[in-house]
């Protein structure tokens, strides 16, 4: 039926995603879930973006909606919030890329069950400004990830609550919230890349920006983040940064990004060199100490440069007499001819004696 449907449709060249939401919620049943998947570049209308924001808050129950872009040009901020503010996913295709492989991942994400209602208790430590403020769904193959400021430091245990398919689940670990992190500098500007983002979605459902934008430039400027509303300033030299009294405090951020990033460079060698050491066969243990314990305390002679000789039995006779009463067939410098007339010789001399 689906394809029948899509082979009566004709392209037209526009994208109006409120009929085909519209349209696609006539198919909510009560007794099961309705997914939907919104194949679209999302370059809609203007006016059209609240329409769609309601869309979403007053779908049908239990309703989902999955977003695709495709294409280079798509409006990814546009679709990022239908998806989430639905409880879906959303994915990005471009061209080039392989249609075939990203369809059945997602389908894979849609077919495996899916952990609902998610709740994080820090376990007593004091948290503030989390991005984002509702936890969305754990799909198969996909991290949540949250943002967030902290006050002091401690060891927590840390407790994720969920559900699968009605059943509870819950997950616990002990995590410590140091004091002062100075190994990761980046993490707190992700987190206000996140809080901006965030704030202007927000404002973003109430149809007016004008509340948040103070704060958007703040954070702009505090995290030297580019937004819609801050940029950066490219000047000839210091001199003109000092009359028109400009602080560089991207310079500073980003000498205190490149020291962390060494350290941690550092320590990845660190660990890479053990485990090139631990590569191929290690000696036990037990034959280790065994080896250690059985050898001699005296330093043994230095070794000969030249190539090592064979000593030959006492018995032996030297090398060249064994070579010359060797009788073996054709297989040394004397051989049977030889020898026949070294006897003829002994013969004449007999006879001239």
């Amino acid at each position: 039926d689906a394809m029948a449907y899509l082979a009566t449709q004709q392209a037209r060249g526009g994208t109006a995603l409120n009929p085909a939401l519209t349209t696609a919620y006539k198919y909510a049943e009560a007794d099961r879930a309705l997914n939907v998947v919104l194949l679209s570049d999302g370059l809609t209308e203007q006016q059209e973006r609240q329409t769609l924001l309601e869309l979403i808050r007053t779908r049908p129950r239990g309703a989902k909606i999955f977003c695709i872009g495709v294409g280079n040009d798509v409006n990814r901020p546009l679709l990022e919030q239908l998806a989430q503010d639905a409880g879906g996913l959303s994915a990005f295709l471009s061209h080039g890329d392989d249609f075939t492989r990203q369809a059945q991942a997602f389908r894979r994400k849609l077919t495996r069950p899916v952990a609902t209602d998610l709740q994080i208790d820090f376990g007593g430590i004091k948290v503030s400004d989390l991005e984002p403020k509702v936890l969305p769904n754990l799909y198969h193959g996909m991290p949540v990830r949250i943002y967030g400021r902290y006050q002091g430091g401690a060891e927590a245990q840390v407790s994720v609550r969920g559900s699968i398919n009605g059943v509870e689940l819950k997950k616990t670990a002990r995590l410590e919230f140091p004091k002062q992190d100075l190994a990761n500098p980046e993490i707190e500007r992700m987190w206000a890349w996140r809080r901006i983002d965030g704030l202007l979605k927000q404002a973003d459902h109430t149809g007016s920006r004008n509340a948040v934008i103070d704060e958007v430039v703040r954070l702009g400027e505090g995290y030297s983040i580019v937004t819609e509303y801050t940029s950066f300033i490219v000047l000839e030299n210091d001199i003109e940064y000092q009359r028109w009294k400009i602080a560089r405090n991207n310079v500073l951020r980003i000498g205190h990004d490149r020291q962390a990033q060494e350290v941690v460079r550092a320590q990845l060698e660190t660990i890479r060199s053990r485990a090139i050491a631990d590569l191929g066969p290690q000696p036990e243990p037990a034959a280790l100490a065994s080896a250690q314990r059985s050898a001699p305390s005296k330093v043994s002679a230095p070794l000969q440069t030249s190539a090592p000789q064979t000593a030959a039995p006492a018995s032996a006779p030297p090398d060249r007499a064994r070579r010359a009463f060797d009788f073996g067939v054709g297989s040394g410098p004397v051989g049977p001819l030889f020898v026949g007339l070294l006897l003829c010789l002994r013969r004449l001399k007999r006879k001239a004696g």
